[in-house]
C-alpha cells in the first residue's frame, strides 16, 4: 500500500532541513535536483549524517550499502563494477533505471569513487518515500495509522510505529523484482 500521511513535499523538505543542518549550507539554496557532492559540498562523513537525521526524523533505517554493492552481494562479483572499480555496462543500466535524470550523463567506465555525486535531495526524497511506501494498511492492532509530528508513523491505538523494512531490505527488493522483469543477470 502507498502510504498518504506524508506526501512527497514534505519529506523533501525535510531532507533539505538535514542537509542544511548537516552542511550549513541555506536550505533556500539547496534544489531538489542539486548534486550532494557538487553543487553543496557534502563530504563523505555528512552523508552518514544526513541519513541519521533523516531516520531520526521518519522513524526508518536507511540504506547502509549503495544499490551497487548490493548488485554485486546478490548477482557476484564484477557484474556491475569490474576489476578497475569502474561501473560496468550492467551497472549503468541499473543506476539509471534506479536514480533517474541523475545517473543521465553516466557511462561505463565511470570510476565509482564519482558516484556520490549522483546522489540528490530527490534521490534521498525517494529513499524515505520508497520505505514509508511499505506501510501495511493497518497497524498490527487492526487500527489506522497516524503521523506524529508530521513525520512519523504510528499506530493510531498504541501509538506504536510502524514496522517498516530498512532502506537496503527496499533496494534488495527492487534489485530482486528488476532481475525478475529484465534478467540483467
Amino acid at each position: 500500500m502507498g502510504q498518504s500521511l506524508i506526501g512527497e513535499e514534505r519529506i523533501l523538505e525535510e531532507v533539505k532541513e538535514a542537509i542544511a543542518h548537516t552542511t550549513g549550507v541555506e536550505k533556500a539554496a539547496i534544489e531538489a535536483d542539486s548534486s550532494l557532492v557538487q553543487d553543496l559540498g557534502v563530504l563523505s562523513l555528512d552523508f552518514l549524517d544526513v541519513n541519521f537525521r533523516l531516520e531520526q526524523v521518519f522513524g526508518v533505517k536507511m540504506a547502509r550499502s549503495f544499490v551497487l554493492e548490493h548488485a554485486e552481494e546478490m548477482y557476484g562479483e564484477g557484474t556491475v563494477i569490474n576489476e578497475n572499480n569502474e561501473v560496468t555496462e550492467k551497472g549503468v543500466e541499473i543506476l539509471k533505471l534506479r536514480v533517474g535524470e541523475a545517473a543521465g550523463d553516466l557511462e561505463p567506465g565511470t570510476p565509482v569513487d564519482e558516484l556520490p555525486a549522483l546522489v540528490t535531495p530527490r534521490t534521498l526524497t525517494n529513499a524515505v518515500r520508497d520505505i514509508l511506501s511499505c506501510l501495511p494498511e493497518k497497524s498490527p492492532a487492526g487500527a489506522d495509522w497516524k503521523t506524529e509530528g508530521g513525520t512519523r508513523i504510528v499506530c493510531s491505538k498504541t501509538g506504536a510505529p510502524a514496522a517498516l523494512p530498512s532502506g537496503d531490505e527496499i533496494v534488495q527488493r527492487w534489485l530482486k523484482a528488476l532481475q525478475e522483469e529484465k534478467q540483467l543477470f
